[in-house]
């Protein structure tokens, strides 16, 4: 008898946290969420920044609920596709839900790899990571693993807070340059870096090695 009354507490405690859980993530995940990020991030024009355009195939790694992913599958339309990943089964499983509660066709929810994205092979012509670089255990391989998902002309877009612009207590803000040296020896090299478009972030544009930066 004891032992069926402390198994059923265990469940009652899992049961409990785990919804407990989804209503935290749920609260920021909440559109109020969104809009405050949108005040001081604003998806349009980041998307002007690293250069989101109709028709094009995009990856996004990261994608977290697909806040921004959502917005991008809009810009590229009928004939472009967005491939947003995420590590996090419950983002993934999120992200499908809004697909199908929001219509949206064009985009592809992946659940990856800590060091493989599952992008398409040569198909990509841009991959972007917003606020998502800091998470990254692994950013060299992981990186270099995707290089083979952009097209020739392909590019990498890095949105990611800059430690002399954001409150200290930020400790996962990773200086400009090491951010640059990691992904140049994941087989990129750096095309340009916008230090002022954005309150709290930089937006650096990386090429794949070999490749003339001009090429769109």
């Amino acid at each position: 008898m004891k032992k069926a009354v402390l198994f059923l507490l265990v469940i009652v405690i899992l049961v409990g946290g785990y919804y407990f859980f989804l209503t935290d993530k749920a609260k920021m995940w909440s559109p109020e969420w969104e809009e405050s990020f949108e005040s001081f991030q604003p998806s349009s024009r980041i998307m002007d920044i690293i250069g989101v355009r109709k028709d094009m195939y995009v990856g996004e790694i990261g994608a977290g609920n697909g806040r921004f992913a959502v917005r991008v599958a809009k810009r590229v339309g009928d004939n472009g596709e967005v491939y947003a990943n995420d590590i996090d089964l419950k983002a993934v499983r999120f992200m499908k839900q809004r697909c199908e509660r929001e219509r949206i066709k064009n985009m592809r929810i992946i659940l990856s790899r800590v060091t493989n994205p599952y992008f398409p092979k040569g198909k990509l012509d841009l991959v972007y990571v917003i606020n998502a670089y800091e998470n990254f255990s692994d950013p060299v391989r992981l990186l270099a693993n995707t290089r083979s998902s952009l097209n020739d002309s392909g590019r990498l877009a890095i949105v990611a807070y800059d430690p002399e612009k954001i409150n200290k207590r930020r400790k996962k803000a990773i200086p400009r340059q090491v951010i640059i040296q990691q992904v140049t020896a994941a087989g990129y090299d750096l095309a340009d870096i916008d230090t002022s478009s954005l309150l709290y972030d930089n937006v650096y544009i990386f090429i794949k090695k070999g490749y003339n930066s001009l090429a769109r």
